[in-house]
């Protein structure tokens, strides 16, 4: 059956959020049901995906969990929970908790929550957040590799504050502190300075009288 774009049992290949023990920590947060919805919003936006086929291990109504599927979420598992321990019964533990996601999700699409506008809307911000966060952590990196603090840039940065602080550390138990210190200053100015360049060359149309039009 096509929904949305994709088929039901293409959902098998969406990352999903995981639970731990005592119940998810993303739902603890109030971001579990947004997360997951926010992936298929993804795969809406980015198209449609083929099915890799594979052993089903569960079946839930018309949805079909793959054993790849479940293996590579368990991986994810063990890989974000280090206190996870591989045995028989967290393995079956932790497939009734994606059971019991599919069927939350199942009811949800039931009762059409994922139409309303209010629900798109939510789903459009925390899509376009994650974005931009993982825009910045990509520009933060390349950045950070091209940062460098100078011995004269930490000297002088200790006299100034040396100057206003007469009772301020020896130099060298500062050196440390102040050198990540400017090398953070440096990083945030590069950013704002990349975030007004891409205004500057966008293509940018405000209509003034409409905005203040009371």
């Amino acid at each position: 059956m096509m929904e949305h774009g994709f088929t039901e049992p293409e959902r098998d290949r969406m990352p999903k959020a995981r639970e731990f023990k005592g119940g998810t920590s993303a739902m603890k947060k109030g971001l579990f049901f947004p997360f997951l919805i926010a992936i298929s919003f993804f795969l809406l936006c980015c198209g449609q995906e083929q099915k890799e086929e594979g052993d089903v291990l569960a079946k839930i109504n018309d949805y079909e969990l793959t054993l790849l599927e479940f293996e590579y979420q368990l991986v994810e598992e063990l890989e974000m929970d280090k206190d996870f321990k591989l045995t028989k019964e967290a393995k079956r533990e932790f497939l009734d908790q994606l059971i019991r996601k599919e069927i939350l999700i199942q009811e949800a699409k039931r009762l059409k929550i994922d139409r309303r506008q209010k629900f798109i809307r939510t789903i459009e911000r925390y899509w376009e957040s994650t974005l931009i966060r993982d825009l910045m952590e990509l520009k933060g990196k390349e950045i950070t590799e091209r940062t460098s603090v100078s011995e004269e840039e930490i000297r002088a940065r200790y006299e100034k504050m040396k100057a206003s602080e007469p009772d301020l550390p020896p130099f060298e138990d500062m050196k440390q502190k102040i050198s990540a210190r400017i090398g953070e200053d440096k990083k945030r100015a590069r950013l704002i300075a990349l975030i007004n360049g891409l205004k500057k060359n966008a293509n940018i149309e405000i209509d003034e009288q409409l905005l203040y039009r009371e």
